[in-house]
């Protein structure tokens, strides 16, 4: 089982509209559980394929879901000299948490536990200029695609 967990953009756009981006996604790689911060009161769409719980706080949020390991998604521009692991020698777990920021918002500063792991997706530039919605596709279609050759 996977989760995914991200950050509202607000200010850039609202999730009434952020959603879309979000749900397409999870809904098309089978991701059934899908936590965010904070809390915007909006009623997914998509609430048949994706199941969206919002939580108050980061801290609320990744305490619903403790138990499992983290995968933390960060550019490499902005990895606060944290050792990474590019996405392409990523072997994803079986059952973790992707937890995504956003643009205002580095979750791994905060909230990084020392079994947690920091995968970074390379792009030419590596200036990390990638919304979280956008790496959350890039994460799952890596996860899939490493599924058939195993």
């Amino acid at each position: 089982m996977i989760l995914v967990a991200g950050h509202w953009e607000i200010g850039y756009m609202t999730p009434i509209q952020e959603q879309y981006y979000w749900a397409w996604v999870l809904g098309e790689f089978g991701v059934s559980d899908w936590l965010m911060s904070p809390v915007s009161g909006i009623s997914n769409y998509a609430k048949q394929e994706v199941n969206l719980r919002e939580y108050h706080t980061t801290q609320e949020m990744l305490t619903s879901c403790k138990e499992m390991s983290r995968v933390f998604f960060e550019p490499k521009s902005h990895n606060g000299g944290y050792d990474t692991v590019w996405l392409s020698d990523f072997k994803h777990p079986e059952a973790c948490v992707y937890v995504f920021g956003s643009a205002h918002f580095n979750p791994t500063l905060a909230f990084k536990r020392e079994q947690d792991v920091i995968v970074t997706i390379p792009t030419l530039q590596n200036t990390g200029r990638l919304w979280a919605n956008q790496c959350v596709l890039i994460a799952l279609y890596d996860r899939m695609v490493k599924s058939w050759q195993s």
